[in-house]
């Protein structure tokens, strides 16, 4: 049994030792990891949440999010007359959905996909990318693609822990 622990640890993917590290990295720098709100995947790193404006904002509010102060959340509406609260972020581990569109992209010069989660499929969002990207340069921003979340489908790895709650008898 032993030999089978230490064989498995010798030819187990870096991978797996890599991501530890990077979770720890992330509780110790203060950050939160944003899960589905089906499943409980984690999808995204509040780390990696900036603020991105689009002209077409309904409504925009700073707020406290996730671990981070100032996070934009802008409200945004589709040609359907669906409003969707969002907040972007530079990285996210999306299942992007179906061609880039064009159309009706709340960020010009942007085209964007649908983002679903990798591990059930639920709607998170939309990838956006840069259309022209000979213009990356010219612009003050210099980002080629980022992720607009659903607030309304993502949480905060905290707020999950808070719903677990531990018999008394079993705290330390």
């Amino acid at each position: 049994m032993l030999n089978l622990l230490f064989l498995i640890l010798i030819y187990a993917p870096s991978s797996w030792f890599t991501l530890a590290r990077e979770y720890y990295d992330i509780k110790k720098s203060g950050q939160e990891l944003l899960l589905c709100r089906k499943c409980g995947a984690d999808v995204a790193d509040s780390y990696y949440l900036f603020s991105k404006h689009s002209p077409g904002v309904k409504k925009s509010d700073i707020q406290n999010l996730f671990g981070q102060q100032n996070v934009t959340v802008q409200t945004l509406m589709n040609p359907f007359g669906i409003k969707f609260d969002i907040v972007t972020a530079k990285k996210a581990r999306c299942l992007n959905v179906g061609p880039s569109q064009g159309a009706d992209s709340w960020f010009p010069g942007y085209t964007w996909k649908i983002c679903t989660c990798p591990h059930c499929g639920q709607h998170l969002g939309w990838t956006f990318e840069r259309a022209d990207k000979t213009t990356l340069n010219k612009e003050k921003d210099n980002v080629t693609l980022f992720h607009g979340l659903i607030l309304n489908n993502i949480l905060g790895e905290n707020f999950t822990d808070s719903l677990i709650m531990m018999p008394k008898m079993y705290k330390m």
